[in-house]
């Protein structure tokens, strides 16, 4: 790869291939090594006329789940991913959480949305990490339904991405996570209901070294992909609220491993 890209006199296809790998490396599918990619994403960039038919913010989320998972063990020490969708998806969803004093401009049609947070601040960054820790901790602890912005980008944003409403396994290379909107149905402007029982995957090995944390999901999965629901919207009620038994299933299925609330969240 590195004689292919590194070439002193590449052809034009040589060339915008290499901007391509250091793109995807350095913003979609970051890793822990700094100046490193992936080799698999050299895969996805060998015919060029096709790069814009593959469902690259699937592969990104998937890769962010991943990563999500391992940064999770105990021995983990960091964290990868677009850490970008992951900053900016906080800001929208959670205003508390937003940079202080800041109004986030409006963005135009051919500008990424998360540039409207360029350069600000976090809201209560201090030097300290322990004291940054202990100041997240309280302010997740305390949030309410009131304090979260369920439909940020639209209020049926399925209308505008129907893909959004899949239900099932999203893929970035050999790498397959299991994506479930029905278990937060309040961002589409949907009642959340009770959610199915979560799917399982073949093989789950997640133990405290992130490094050998596998998951295997059978190929079956991906059928859903393409067996898109049309009459998903007379499936669900509009009014974004919660069933009353909501409170009775988390405690359940969730927060038996953390303690169980008093106090209806």
């Amino acid at each position: 790869m590195a004689s292919r890209y590194l070439q002193v006199n590449g052809t034009h296809v040589t060339e915008a291939q290499s901007y391509l790998l250091l793109m995807l490396g350095s913003t979609l599918f970051v890793d822990k090594s700094r100046d490193r990619v992936r080799p698999v994403v050299n895969l996805f960039l060998d015919e060029l006329e096709e790069i814009d038919q593959y469902s690259w913010a699937s592969g990104t989320l998937a890769w962010l789940y991943r990563c999500l998972g391992q940064a999770s063990r105990a021995g983990a020490r960091g964290v990868a991913g677009c850490l970008t969708l992951l900053q900016c998806w906080i800001y929208e969803y959670f205003p508390g959480f937003r940079p202080s004093h800041f109004e986030p401009p409006v963005v135009g049609p051919d500008e990424a949305w998360a540039s409207r947070w360029i350069g600000q601040p976090a809201t209560g960054s201090v030097a300290d990490p322990s004291v940054r820790l202990a100041f997240y901790r309280r302010a997740l602890d305390s949030l309410t339904p009131a304090d979260v912005f369920w439909t940020p980008f639209h209020q049926r944003p399925h209308l505008e991405v129907r893909r959004s409403l899949y239900t099932g396994v999203i893929r970035f290379a050999d790498i397959g996570e299991f994506y479930d909107p029905a278990r937060c149905l309040r961002q589409f402007g949907y009642r959340q209901m009770i959610p199915p029982p979560p799917s399982r995957p073949q093989r789950a090995d997640r133990p405290e070294a992130p490094g050998g944390y596998v998951i295997r999901i059978p190929e079956s999965f991906d059928a859903a992909w393409d067996a898109l629901l049309s009459h998903m919207d007379q499936m669900f009620m509009f009014d974004y609220l919660c069933l009353d038994r909501m409170f009775d299933y988390l405690c359940l299925t969730t927060y038996v491993w953390i303690g169980c609330l008093t106090t209806y969240v």
